[in-house]
């Protein structure tokens, strides 16, 4: 019902272009969308001025968060547009009752954050546990959602919200003092992590290829090399006009999702390359030219 709904998105003007929220990937960022993610969880199991206090602190907390990456709001609305009322939809649209809705995104809340990145993921979380508590509080609200909502203001007015207490005040509700334990734990071990894809990706011998095409790839796991895009792992499929491509231990897209990057070196077979973890077959009309470094390769159309 998730794939259902993109079908549809254009038809209902609430298709949204974005781009993955890299600050997602960084300790204040999982921190504070963590807790947001806790109070939206508290808010979903309570009633009357229980519920009201937790929706308070949720969006005390996003506000913190995007107080801190003010550049990624917009993204941030997008992504929750795009991939968060899909997965509302497919939630709400498969559960028998609004219990078993709230039941499932609980689930999907507690699950979200054991996963290893929020990069792409987070909207997903964070757009069907808005949605659905918008159903609670307020059942008509998806009559008057555009593209250009935000699901946190949708909420504000909705529930006549007003925030009377400090983010870092309401964080010792949601565990705050421990989950910053852990995120400053991960943090330090992300830090040597995108040190060793910087050298993979970036610094040591690549292989650029256009970003447009279509295929199918897994979100989890994602890591952010910030200034420089993301990389996927697990299966990576994608074909497009310059051939078709797997890789099963890394892609490298660009922010602007304009370039993939795969590693090198590689070996040629015929039309095929061959690198650690991937192989590329070229359509024809396509070819391996000089990259914009000298032990660098791109694909690109032949112009001869």
């Amino acid at each position: 019902m998730h794939e259902l709904f993109h079908r549809i998105q254009p038809q209902l003007g609430l298709n949204a272009q974005t781009v993955p929220n890299a600050h997602l990937d960084t300790l204040e960022g999982r921190y504070w969308l963590q807790l947001e993610w806790r109070a939206l969880a508290q808010a979903l199991r309570s009633s009357g001025d229980g519920r009201a206090g937790a929706m308070r602190d949720a969006l005390a907390f996003r506000e913190a968060r995007r107080a801190l990456f003010p550049d990624a709001i917009e993204n941030e609305r997008r992504s929750e547009i795009n991939e968060g009322l899909a997965q509302y939809t497919g939630t709400v649209v498969t559960a028998a009752s609004s219990a078993q809705a709230i039941a499932s995104t609980l689930d999907q809340l507690s699950a979200a954050e054991k996963q290893e990145s929020f990069v792409d993921a987070g909207s997903y979380t964070s757009g069907v546990a808005y949605g659905v508590l918008l159903d609670v509080v307020s059942p008509d609200w998806r009559r008057g959602l555009q593209v250009t909502s935000d699901l946190g203001q949708v909420l504000t007015l909705a529930a006549r919200i007003q925030r009377t207490e400090e983010a870092s005040s309401a964080a010792a509700r949601y565990r705050g003092v421990e989950l910053r334990a852990v995120e400053t734990d991960r943090d330090r071990k992300l830090t040597s992590r995108i040190a060793e894809l910087r050298q993979r990706f970036v610094d040591g011998p690549v292989l650029i290829l256009p970003g447009n095409g279509g295929g199918s790839f897994d979100i989890r796991g994602a890591i952010a090399i910030p200034g420089n895009g993301t990389v996927y792992f697990s299966t990576y499929r994608m074909a497009g006009d310059w051939g078709n491509m797997e890789a099963s231990t890394g892609v490298l897209v660009s922010a602007d999702r304009a370039t993939r990057t795969l590693p090198g070196p590689f070996r040629t077979e015929g039309r095929t390359l061959i690198g650690d973890g991937w192989t590329l077959t070229l359509a024809s009309g396509w070819v391996v030219r000089s990259g914009p470094r000298p032990s660098d390769s791109r694909v690109v159309r032949d112009d001869r």
